[in-house]
């Protein structure tokens, strides 16, 4: 099969695309692609431990406490003890987090509807579907394997 026929090598181009537009978008606001999803991820589950971030982000442990000693240095991340288990540091944003996230999400939509101005409407809900499926499918298949 030719590389250019191959689902994968269309969603990693298409991934590092997304990086690149999230980049430029979030430069302006002092976050980086990675450290937006860490943010994002914080806000969606707080408090969390740096364990379940790991496992949300889908990165190890180590990247993810870069990542939040980097965001926590700027105060935009806090880690405070667990009152149930003393051993375990929970992770929250701030309210400068909170507030920086809320001018970033204007940068993201605004670069999201640049950069899928080429589908139309019912093409880029068929591509979320799609999209959600496929990542729904192989999540379960992770869980599977534990």
């Amino acid at each position: 099969m030719a590389i250019n026929t191959r689902g994968f090598f269309y969603i990693q181009q298409v991934e590092q695309l997304v990086r690149q537009c999230l980049e430029e978008a979030l430069a302006p606001h002092g976050l980086t692609a990675g450290q937006y999803l860490v943010m994002t991820l914080v806000a969606h589950h707080e408090p969390l431990s740096s364990a379940k971030l790991a496992r949300v982000a889908r990165k190890t442990a180590q990247s993810t406490g870069e990542f939040v000693k980097s965001l926590e240095h700027k105060g935009w991340l806090v880690r405070r003890d667990d009152p149930q288990n003393r051993r375990v540091l929970l992770i929250s944003t701030t309210p400068a987090g909170r507030a920086v996230m809320k001018r970033c999400e204007g940068a993201v939509d605004q670069a999201e509807q640049v950069f899928f101005s080429c589908l139309k409407p019912s093409e880029l809900n068929a591509m979320r579907h799609a999209l959600s499926c496929v990542r729904n499918a192989a999540h379960q298949r992770l869980e599977d394997e534990v």
